[in-house]
């Protein structure tokens, strides 16, 4: 029996530890925004406050305890990733400052706090001392993660009797609840394990895996009937082959995830047609046999081809005029193909295409297509954007204040829609934050950008290759979230800013040795007073964050309580007010309960208290003249019910209101409720 020599055991001990040591404090933290982002996915994309509070106060923690850990211990941070940082820093203090000029102070300091969300995130996995390894590790465990919720999907498809919970229309809105927020993550997870599935630096069945994800991912996202997506892919498409090193094998990967969904594609858009839920039912059980044999063979093909290529010798390459070649044929292939597949699409006339999905853009919706939801002409886009621009054009310096755009919208639309978002990240930031904002946070994703594509070009090449697939979730965001409302939406922005910070953070210099010790008092006394600040700033965080979070969740409590002990409910509706005194939602919640029960009083009081925090909502002005309605008081019943027209005159029960309010019988809330006419 051979003895390992007791030095020989020392040193491997010690390396040991030293890989444990630099691995355990970036890929734990780093697990942490990949779990909550996961977590998010499968809760409606994480939209509900009482969802993604929870989770910034997790990134919070995560925060301080890799701050702590990396003092005096690791490399500092690139010049460009300190700018990003910096200035992100700058966009949400003024994103709060915008509380003092908005209209509805509540609802500001709530995107504030989601804005201060995403601040967390991106600075947690800023200053995570990744190495290309780790990075590697949690991209994977990110596509892998996605890539179960999808097979999930596939499998509640092939097997379920009913999917009503899963369609709206034919298209797919589980599991973010929201068509073009599935389309937009499938699309990430597509992109990004295709990105990592083609490198051979990767194990053989791992490969095969992501590219499996990759095949459900890219069907469910065809289901999900997305037009913004469809319009977009092209260039997130572009950028991907632009910024993925070695774009000839990153192609011919991407080649059997699109083969696969090719071959169901007709499936995929036939149901927005399958108007009974009995050819639903059998459409997407049809969808679901056939995907998830798609994806078997997908995982077995590549890890074949992978355990294969992984027995030949690393690093040599074909002859140079055979790889531009082949490099030039495959793309004649795949432009040739598309150019086919928009010509068929289009039904041989692409300009007339063009032209009927810009009237379509400009308009309301005024038919439904046949084949697919892709055909569908019409949309409130174009309005949206409209009033947003106009929203800048008035407010040019600070804008309307963060998440203050529904009311403003109502009393200006052309359309019968009440979104609460302008559908446009760029128009969000004009419109909400005004030019600072918008300035503020495009001078962050420059600099994000720049340290992302100097990692990129990092060596080794495993670093470049993890830097540049963490960079594709945030291309697919800003891309297709320019055109929709992924902003609001922690399972996007997350992953997206997050995997956009690790991808800069790899363009650190690697720290050699440990830092030196002896410092001398005077630098000891000036890191204590830089720490000053920072506590303060975490203390003001937790606050923030810590209050609404509370009162969120008394509203969460009230809401289950409402059907069973009303009353409870209201005293969990006045906490919550309390907790939050800048957001009306709780009065209002609290007065339309009131209302449900004959409690028109205390639903007088609660809806005051909601009208003096958000003047401008109209909801709280209807309830305050139906209150004074049943209470006899109409005159002040009509001036309520007046205000609230003036805000909103397409609401039904407003109108039906104001023509009974000194009638002998007025309008009550339990008619005034089959009258809403609410689209968000």
């Amino acid at each position: 029996m051979t003895t390992v020599p007791v030095g020989v055991r020392v040193r491997a001990a010690r390396r040991w530890a030293a890989t444990g040591s630099t691995v355990l404090p970036s890929l734990v933290p780093g697990l942490v925004v990949v779990v909550l982002a996961l977590i998010w996915a499968v809760h409606d994309g994480g939209f509900d406050a009482d969802t993604w509070y929870w989770g910034a106060l997790v990134a919070l923690a995560a925060l301080v305890v890799v701050g702590v850990l990396r003092i005096g211990s690791a490399p500092p941070l690139p010049g460009p990733l300190k700018v990003a940082l910096g200035a992100f820093a700058l966009y949400v203090a003024w994103s709060y400052l915008s509380i003092a000029w908005a209209q509805a102070p509540g609802t500001a300091l709530q995107g504030s706090n989601r804005a201060l969300l995403y601040l967390l995130v991106f600075a947690l996995m800023a200053l995570i001392p990744w190495r290309p390894t780790t990075a590697l590790a949690a991209l994977v465990v990110f596509c892998l993660g996605i890539g179960v919720i999808a097979l999930v999907l596939l499998l509640r498809l092939e097997s379920a009797d009913s999917v009503a919970g899963l369609f709206t229309s034919g298209r797919l809105v589980a599991p973010t609840g929201y068509f073009n927020s599935n389309a937009a993550l499938f699309t990430i997870c597509a992109l990004t394990a295709t990105s990592l599935g083609c490198r051979r630096e990767l194990p053989a069945l791992v490969r095969g895996l992501l590219i499996g994800a990759a095949t459900a991912a890219l069907q469910l996202a065809v289901l999900a009937q997305s037009r913004g997506w469809l319009f977009t892919l092209a260039l997130i498409l572009v950028a991907a082959v632009i910024i993925v090193p070695g774009r000839g094998r990153l192609i011919l990967t991407a080649l059997l995830p699109a083969i696969a969904t090719a071959i169901s594609a007709r499936k995929l858009v036939s149901l927005f047609n399958d108007t009974t839920a009995a050819s639903l039912n059998a459409g997407v059980r049809a969808i679901g046999h056939e995907a998830l044999i798609l994806v078997a063979v997908a995982i077995v093909l590549v890890t074949l081809a992978a355990w294969a290529e992984s027995l030949l010798p690393a690093g040599r390459q074909a002859p140079r005029g055979l790889r531009i070649g082949g490099a030039l044929a495959l793309s004649v292939v795949v432009i040739g193909g598309g150019a086919a597949g928009v010509i068929k699409a289009t039904h041989n006339d692409p300009v007339g295409f063009v032209k009927r999905e810009w009237n379509g853009f400009s308009h309301p919706v005024t038919h439904f297509g046949k084949g697919s939801y892709f055909a569908t002409v019409g949309s409130g886009r174009y309005d949206f954007w409209r009033v947003g621009l106009d929203a800048f054009t008035a407010h040019p310096i600070g804008g309307l204040g963060q998440d203050n755009f529904d009311d403003y919208y109502v009393s200006r639309r052309h359309t019968q829609e009440e979104p609460l978002w302008t559908h446009s990240l760029e128009i969000r930031l004009l419109a909400h934050t005004g030019l600072v904002g918008f300035v503020l946070f495009a001078v962050f994703l420059v600099a994000a950008i720049t340290a992302a594509l100097r990692a990129r070009r990092r060596a080794p090449p495993v670093a470049g290759i993890a830097a540049a697939s963490a960079l594709l979730p945030a291309v697919v965001w800003l891309i297709h979230g320019s055109v929709d409302w992924f902003w609001e939406l922690p399972a996007l922005t997350g992953p997206a800013l997050g995997f956009l910070a690790m991808s800069g953070a790899l363009s650190a210099e690697p720290s050699h040795g440990r830092a030196p010790t002896g410092i001398p008092n005077r630098r000891s006394r000036l890191r204590v007073l830089r720490a000053v600040p920072a506590v303060v700033l975490l203390l003001a965080a937790t606050a923030v964050l810590t209050l609404p979070y509370l009162s969120v969740r008394e509203v969460s409590m009230a809401t289950d309580l409402s059907r069973t002990n009303p009353s409870a409910a209201l005293l969990d509706l006045k906490v919550a007010a309390d907790l939050n005194p800048l957001n009306a939602d709780a009065g209002t919640r609290a007065g339309l309960l009131a209302l449900s029960i004959g409690e028109n009083a205390v639903a007088r009081q609660r809806f005051a208290q909601s009208t003096a925090r958000e003047p401008g909502a109209w909801l709280p002005w209807l309830g305050t003249g139906l209150a004074d309605s049943a209470l006899g008081a109409r005159r002040s019943a009509a001036r309520a019910l007046r205000h609230a027209y003036a805000i909103n005159d397409q609401q039904p029960p407003i109108k039906v209101a104001l023509r009974r309010v000194f009638s002998s019988h007025p309008l009550s809330y339990v008619q005034a409720v089959p009258l809403f006419a609410i689209v968000r």
